[in-house]
C-alpha cells in the first residue's frame, strides 16, 4: 500500500491538488524536465540526493569477536531482504566494538540499504539490541522527508539504478557516494506533510506487524523442543501444565492467524478505496 501510494503520488502524479483531485489526470500544469527528461508538475525542484540525504556506513566487525548467542546481533548485507529485516541467522557480539559510531547502534524504524551483492534493497530496522556492519548502508536525512527518501530508492528507476551503478568482478559493489549524486524530484514541503500523514500509520502498522511475527517465532521455537520430546502435550488436559500450555499456544497462534486477516482486509479495503480514488476526487481516503 505504501508503495502504490508513493506511485501515485510522485511517479503518476496524481497526488491531490487544492481542490483534492488528482493533480495530472485533471489538467493540472506539467514542464519538461531536461535533465530527468520527462515532465513533473510545475514549480516542483530537483537536486542531488546529497543535498538531503546521507547514506552512512556500517562498522567493521572483526570475525572473531562473533559469539553464537549474545547481547547485541550484528546486522550484515545477509540480513537486509526486501522490506523486511531477516534477523534468525545474525552473528553476536556481548560489547561495543571501541570506535563504533553512533549511528551504528540502530533503532526501530531505522531504513537500510545493501550495497554489496544484491545491491539496493531495503528494509526497516523492526528490533532493538542491533548493530550495524559494514556493506550496509543507513538512511540519513531529515525525519520530515524519510519515508519518502525509503520509498524513492525502492522505487524501480532508482533500483535500476543502483545495478547500472554497483561494480565489481566476483561481487557487486554499490558506492553510497555515488548514488547520492543522483538527481531527484524535490516536492513541495506541503505536499510532503501531507503524504506524511497517510504513510506513517501505515508503516508503524508494518512495525507493529513485524515486532509481532518476531515474537511468536521466538514462542514457537522455544515450545517446539519441549513438544517434539512429548515434555508438552497440546490439547491434552493430562495437567494444569499442559492445559496452560495448549491455551496459550491457541491463543497466541488464533491470534496472529486473526491479527493477518484483519490486517489483509484492511489492505483490501484501502486498496480499492485508494483505486476509487483517481475517479472520485481523494474523497475515499477517508478511514475505515
Amino acid at each position: 500500500m505504501a508503495k502504490q501510494l508513493y506511485d501515485y503520488w510522485f511517479v503518476q502524479f496524481d497526488f491531490p491538488d487544492e481542490n483534492g483531485k488528482p493533480y495530472k489526470s485533471s489538467g493540472g500544469k506539467m514542464v519538461w524536465n531536461d535533465i530527468l527528461t520527462r515532465e513533473i508538475p510545475e514549480d516542483w525542484n530537483i537536486s542531488e540526493l546529497n543535498k538531503w540525504l546521507e547514506i552512512k556506513s556500517g562498522f567493521a566487525f572483526k570475525s572473531d569477536t562473533y559469539v553464537s548467542q549474545g547481547t547485541y546481533k550484528v546486522i550484515t548485507i545477509k540480513n537486509v531482504q526486501d522490506h523486511h529485516l531477516e534477523t534468525t541467522n545474525c552473528d553476536f557480539v556481548n560489547e561495543i566494538p571501541q570506535g563504533l559510531k553512533a549511528w551504528c547502534r540502530l533503532s526501530v524504524n531505522d531504513r537500510l540499504i545493501s550495497l554489496t551483492g544484491n545491491c539496493g534493497r531495503l528494509c526497516l530496522v523492526t528490533e532493538e539490541n542491533l548493530l550495524l556492519n559494514q556493506r550496509v548502508g543507513l538512511l540519513s536525512c531529515r525525519e520530515d522527508i524519510l519515508d519518502y527518501a525509503y520509498l524513492l530508492l525502492s522505487s524501480k528507476e532508482f533500483q535500476t539504478l543502483s545495478n547500472n551503478l554497483a561494480m565489481g568482478a566476483a561481487q557487486a559493489n554499490l558506492s553510497p557516494v555515488e548514488l547520492c549524486k543522483s538527481m531527484a524530484i524535490i516536492p513541495p514541503e506541503k505536499l510532503l506533510e501531507a503524504f506524511n500523514q497517510w504513510i506513517r500509520p501505515i508503516i508503524g502498522k508494518f512495525i507493529q506487524n513485524e515486532i509481532l511475527i518476531t515474537t511468536l517465532i521466538k514462542q514457537r521455537d522455544e515450545l517446539l523442543p519441549f513438544l517434539m520430546n512429548g515434555q508438552v502435550k497440546v490439547g491434552v488436559e493430562r495437567s494444569r501444565l499442559n492445559y496452560d500450555l495448549a491455551y496459550q499456544t491457541s491463543f497466541f497462534f488464533l491470534n496472529s492467524i486473526v491479527r493477518s486477516i484483519a490486517c489483509s482486509c484492511m489492505d483490501f479495503i484501502s486498496l480499492v478505496r485508494f483505486i476509487s480514488s483517481r475517479n472520485n476526487a481523494f474523497t475515499l481516503f477517508s478511514a475505515v
